[in-house]
């Protein structure tokens, strides 16, 4: 879509003409939509016809094979405005003709040097531009190819007055951020909007921008960090943004590679590359005896080619020699490019240097190093686009390919005579963007090696490169967990709080060194830890976990090396999911799968997609970030049509399998805002998610169900729909500890199903709402809500509920120290207890019976009828073994940790608890924290390790567990707090432990935890010598152990007592 400029009539005053947005006196563009403001009236719009941006022919074919860009995607650039100061002073008086003449070699310089950098001209008038770099082709250096663009425009504009004597300033700004590809036209001229602010930070920027200057946002750069010198001239208020802004202003360029810039920024510590530096210093041996060697590093992005050889050379003996130099992806069609980057590497020459200096610089290095070999400084002097005006008129009488043949001798003899003085490393970086010159002199260089003291290195994708029969493949494959874990120690430090976020950061990293970095470093940038890098501890949360545009530049750039077919195929897959089936990709595109089987072999020959082991006609991909941002580039409307497709080419070729595919079905209908189809599928997706475990999923699953039902009218099957995933949910909140959420959804639940007289439905609730209510210590309202659920299910005869009231009776009655009562009930249990119980699990997080044996062990253990309680306890632990339920484990394990306590058999104790922990740590298991804290704490103490129970039972506190949320199990936590501290004669901090356990007990109505408090409180005064005081408190705790018929406490008390 081409934009038509046009006069603004003067009641408008200076509003845009598109968007409405109110336009600075001197701004050139718009800062809110980025469209150029109407030209002055001196100027004719015909005049300017041939100054509209001509596409390079490189970048238009590209365009023209890329399916994306001209039907429109969402892209990552940096975005460029640059315009002339006072262009309106400078034609005020002149007619159109003349205008031109003053303004159109300025706008020629300012879409030449777009050009050159590999930017595209969006807009175009008389006096300025809005260019983009990243689009439509993404490219991985966006933000540095900007500024190198904006510096050649400055000194463009600099020569240009030099020549014609005149004043022309110019003022540049630019930002980085997200854009949408409306529509290409035929004639490439593109139309742009942005996403976000991107387009009018970077309007602000410029208008910002005094003469000359070239100002930039802190989003560019970060970017550019490393390959720019720029200053910080700190927070800037700007119109029409919220807070202040960042500013950088652009000073100029650095000469370096990708490698150099990211290692300035600090370097972490190479793991997991043992084996590869091990062949590199063994290819170094056999090269210094005199037999050449040559390999290629090759890996994906991120994988740590670079960091390998970085410690390579580090360790290298001082009389090696190392030449570097790197293939850059805008030089791919400029020749011999490396070559002169290893040349200047040689000589010292630095790529500022004027070239008179460099070609005196050449000639003293070439007599030096052997006089013979000056014939070749025609050939050498071509390779660096320099002049040797006495020999040049000869070289320019030579053929195309009796040059290239006097290059290929000239470096490979240069290199040779400088190895007979010392042994070489040369390293060529990134060849899979080698140039066709370069690849020649390569291969004939590699057939020469054998007898030279030389190492070559290079590095390569595997998607392109250098194929040698000389060349060694060291294949780089990504880091295994334990490297993985290895690194981030390094980067994060091992903070217990970590536990959790480090999990997701593997997970999401999967094994990619750059990506573990670049994740760690975002989530610092936005606030989720303290401390130091190495030393850090959770501050908050990260709900998501971005894509740092770091990595986001990389993988969207191979996207688009892709022609329209293939890559509309990934992004067709990345819709899909992780996993992708050429029959599910065959029904949603309507293509054969013959065809698609030969595009996913493209894709896969790119190493972005793989073939599933033993699965032939299904693919994963590469990397899950490859899939967010294949994903990430479709517009909305794309997205929401292809999910539809999937819906229905699932549910037609799959209709006898559909429970297979209800989470893909779930999340492509809510996807494609299929509301009446979605919430089934989702409330079916989300009980899916808690059988197996999935707590985060089925969590995230109710909160899209709930999104659904509120697009559903009002309706009875939208209300029983609404109370079914809510009490699918809060399953799931439950491991997690989130009970006073749980009561609260529940108390919505019980709402909606007394407006919807469902007794079933009525029932169900109040059996989960009297067990959330007993969490939180709310134990006369619990109880309420499990009768009202007992009465209920005895009317209408149904089992399951029946057993569940009255288990949740028992539970209220064992918390409350009403033990006896509590195994009366739960023995009753067994009478409606049935194999189907389990298989449901309908309202239960863990395993009913399970549960079920796992209180009445506890309330036979307080009562001291051990015999029996471990007949209860071995049997709920077998149950949960045989499930392979891990929240049923925890259940009974920290209860058979006790058992194992009261036996006498510390070892094994501390050996259940510890292995539950570690795996409620790794799953995220709040709610067990705790208890099993207290449980090893108790074990430790036992086995006479003080030291190891003060620290396990310090960490639910830093874990941050809410305790109002989540009240379960800190009272046995502070009172064993409370004996580690009088263990280490710390009896000041025991009777704080004591009374906090006390106070939380009387809070809570439980008199079983107030006579333990009692009874420590009772042994840290008498461990102060307060007889009278400890006998007080050991009379409160006998009173209250012999309510509640807890024999081996009230012996306890009774010893005690005999003072």
């Amino acid at each position: 879509m081409v934009m038509k400029q046009r006069e603004l009539p003067s009641e408008f005053g200076r509003r845009c003409s598109h968007c409405g947005f109110a336009i600075q006196p001197a701004a050139n563009f718009c800062g809110g939509c980025g469209r150029s403001r109407t030209l002055s009236s001196a100027t004719d719009q015909n005049a300017l016809t041939f100054l509209q941006s001509k596409v390079p022919p490189e970048l238009a074919e590209r365009i023209l094979h890329s399916g994306g860009a001209m039907s429109g995607e969402r892209k990552h650039v940096t975005v460029l405005f640059a315009d002339v100061r006072g262009s309106t002073a400078l034609i005020d008086k002149l007619d159109p003709e003349e205008a031109l003449e003053v303004l159109g070699p300025v706008l020629q310089v300012l879409m030449d040097a777009t050009h050159k950098h590999h930017g595209f001209v969006n807009q175009a008038r008389g006096d300025g531009i809005m260019a983009l770099f990243g689009a439509p082709i993404a490219t991985e250096d966006h933000a540095v190819q900007a500024c190198r663009a904006a510096i050649a425009m400055r000194a463009g504009i600099d020569e240009l007055n030099r020549r014609r004597s005149s004043d022309i300033s110019l003022r540049i700004g630019m930002n980085s951020g997200d854009v949408v590809i409306h529509s290409i036209g035929s004639n490439l001229v593109m139309n742009y909007d942005a996403v976000g602010k991107t387009v009018h930070l970077a309007a602000r920027m410029e208008e910002f921008a005094a003469s000359d200057a070239i100002m930039m946002t802190a989003a560019a750069h970060k970017l550019a960090e490393g390959f720019i010198v720029a200053q910080s001239r700190g927070a800037v208020a700007l119109k029409g943004v919220e807070e202040p802004v960042e500013v950088f202003e652009l000073d100029e360029l650095r000469s370096t590679t990708r490698w150099q810039a990211r290692s300035s920024r600090g370097l972490s510590r190479l793991v997991g590359r043992q084996p590869e530096l091990d062949t590199l210093r063994g290819a170094l041996q056999r090269a210094a005896s005199g037999n050449g060697q040559a390999l290629t590093v090759v890996g994906a992005a991120g994988l740590g080619k670079s960091r390998l050889i970085h410690d390579f050379v580090g360790e290298l003996p001082s009389e090696w020699m190392v030449l570097e130099a790197a293939c850059v992806p805008q030089q791919t069609l400029s020749s011999y490019y490396p070559i002169s980057g290893l040349i200047r590497n040689m000589f010292g020459i630095g790529i500022d240097d004027a070239p008179a200096l460099v070609a005196k610089r050449v000639r003293e290095q070439i007599v030096s190093l052997e006089p013979t070999l000056s014939e070749y400084l025609p050939a050498i002097s071509s390779v660096l686009d320099i002049s040797v005006e006495d020999q040049d008129q000869e070289w320019k009488k030579l053929e195309p390919s009796e040059k290239r043949r006097a290059i290929i001798e000239a470096i490979i003899s240069l290199i040779l005579f400088q190895e007979r003085r010392t042994p070489m490393v040369i390293i060529v970086e990134d060849v899979h963007w080698i140039d066709a010159e370069t690849k020649i002199i390569l291969h004939n260089f590699l057939s020469r090696l054998r007898g030279m003291r030389i190492l070559m290195i290079m590095t390569q994708r595997s998607e392109d490169g250098l194929a040698d029969p000389g060349l060694l493949r060291l294949e780089l494959s990504a880091l295994d967990g334990m490297a993985s874990q290895e690194m981030l120690d390094r980067l994060m430090g091992r903070d217990v709080t970590l536990q959790s976020i480090r999990q997701r950061i593997v997970a999401k990293a999967q094994g990619n060194p750059l990506f573990l970095e670049e994740l760690v470093q975002s989530l610092a940038e936005a606030g989720s830890f303290r401390g130091e890098p190495g030393y850090y501890g959770l501050s908050k949360p990260a709900e998501r976990m971005e894509i740092p545009q770091t990595i986001h530049t990389v993988l969207a750039a191979r996207i688009d090396r892709l022609d329209g077919v293939p890559k509309a195929l990934l992004q067709t897959s990345a819709v899909i999911g992780a996993d992708v089936s050429i029959a599910l990709l065959s029904g949603i595109l309507e293509v054969a799968p013959g065809k698609i089987a030969r595009d996913l072999k493209t894709l896969e020959k790119a190493d972005l997609l793989r073939k599933v082991k033993r699965v032939g006609s299904e693919y994963s991909f590469k990397h899950d970030l490859i899939r967010e941002v294949a994903y990430g580039t479709m517009l909305l409307g794309t997205r929401r049509s292809l999910h539809a497709k999937a819906v229905a080419t699932i549910e037609s070729r799959f209709a006898d399998r559909l429970a297979e595919h209800i989470d893909r079905l779930a999340d492509h209908a809510f996807m494609a805002e299929l509301w009446e189809k979605a919430a089934p599928y989702q409330l079916r997706s989300c009980r899916r998610a808690v059988k197996r475990g999935a707590n985060q999923d089925a969590i995230g699953i109710y909160q899209r169900g709930l999104e659904t039902l509120s697009h559903w009218p009002a309706s009875a099957a939208k209300t029983k729909a609404e109370i079914d995933l809510r009490l699918v949910a809060v399953i799931a909140l439950e491991p997690l500890g989130k009970h006073r959420l749980i009561a609260d959804v529940l108390r919505e639940a019980r709402s909606l199903a007394d407006t919807s007289r469902d007794p079933l439905r009525n029932a169900a609730v109040n059996c989960q709402l009297a067990v959330a209510l007993w969490r939180i210590g709310e134990h006369e309202s619990a109880m309420e809500a499990a009768i009202a659920a007992s009465r209920i299910a005895q009317q209408i005869a149904d089992p399951a509920l029946t057993f569940a009231s009255l288990h949740n009776i028992g539970i209220v009655l064992h918390e409350t120290g009403a033990y006896k009562e509590s195994i009366v009930i739960h023995e009753k249990c067994f009478a409606f207890e049935t194999p189907e119980l389990d298989i449901k699990r309908a309202g239960w997080a863990a395993y009913p019976s399970v549960v079920l044996r796992t209180f009445l062990a506890d309330s036979l253990i307080e009562i001291g009828e051990i015999e029996r309680a471990e007949l209860m306890a071995v049997e709920a632990s077998q149950r949960a073994e045989a499930a392979g339920h891990f929240y049923s484990r925890a259940n009974i394990s920290h209860v058979l940790a006790r058992l194992r306590l009261a036996q006498g058999r510390h070892a094994e104790a501390l050996s259940l608890a510890r292995d539950c922990w570690q795996t409620c740590l790794d799953l995220g298991i709040v709610q067990m924290y705790p208890i099993l804290a207290a449980r090893m704490g108790e074990a430790y103490l036992a086995e006479g390790d003080i030291q190891a129970a003060a620290e396990i039972l310090s960490k639910p506190e830093r874990l941050d567990v809410p305790l109002a949320e989540n009240a379960f199990g800190w009272g046995w936590l502070f009172v064993t707090q409370g004996r580690a501290f009088l263990a280490a004669n710390d009896r000041m901090q025991a009777r704080t432990a004591g009374m906090r356990a006390l106070t939380l007990a009387e809070e809570r109505g439980e008199p079983p935890q107030q006579a333990y408090a009692l009874k420590l409180l009772g042994d840290t005064s008498l461990a102060e010598g307060d007889v009278s005081e400890a006998r007080v408190y050991f009379g409160r705790a006998l009173e209250l152990a012999t309510t509640c018929g807890m024999r081996p406490l009230m012996d306890q008390c009774t010893k005690a007592l005999v003072i």
